[in-house]
């Protein structure tokens, strides 16, 4: 064989691995921002049953009062969980160099200009340090409540947070709904928000 068959081939290879990539990142991209599956007033079973890129966890404290934890965010303001009972309250536990947690900011700041924080409370908790945060949160123009903080310093169930992204979906009677772990639409979490 001689040299350019050889190239040819190699072209003809690299082509087709980028276009299975191409129809695999389509699929994934259209399964995870596909609004149709997530309609009002879907119940929180249905929810977990259609879900493709997160699990549950900590199913025992759903329906029991998150507890009450203190921290200051990166700004230096003071947060206290019990002070936004009757909003709606998002707890989720990331990290920057978390590849899902990176894309589920953008649907985080879409919800946080959909919904005013008199609705809706985010607070997203990484243990990197505050300088690190401040400057991720400038570049990605993040909206919404960032704070350094220990995890372990928290009380359960948020001090046994394993993996990230996980987020706390906690009522506006300060009762954790449901817990998930990996990456959550937009859709997903304005149905999950919805839900009774």
């Amino acid at each position: 064989m001689d040299k350019q068959t050889k190239i040819q081939k190699i072209v003809l290879i690299v082509i087709g691995v980028v276009a299975i990539a191409v129809v695999g990142v389509g699929a994934i991209v259209k399964n995870f921002t596909a609004e149709s599956n997530y309609v009002s007033g879907m119940s929180l079973t249905d929810i977990v049953k259609s879900r493709t890129t997160w699990d549950t966890a900590f199913t025992s404290w759903y329906g029991e009062e998150a507890p009450d934890f203190t921290f200051e965010d990166i700004v230096g303001k003071s947060h206290r969980l019990s002070d936004y009972r009757g909003r709606d309250v998002i707890v989720v536990f990331w990290a920057t160099w978390c590849p899902a947690c990176n894309m589920e900011i953008p649907h985080l700041i879409e919800l946080r200009k959909m919904l005013g924080e008199d609705e809706l409370v985010i607070l997203a908790i990484s243990n990197e340090p505050p300088e690190l945060l401040e400057k991720f949160v400038a570049a990605k123009k993040i909206n919404y409540v960032v704070a350094s903080v220990n995890v372990g310093t928290l009380p359960a169930p948020f001090v046994s947070v394993a993996s990230i992204p996980t987020t706390f979906f906690i009522d506006r009677n300060g009762n954790i709904k449901l817990v998930a772990e990996g990456l959550v639409s937009l859709e997903e979490i304005k149905a999950i928000m919805q839900a009774v």
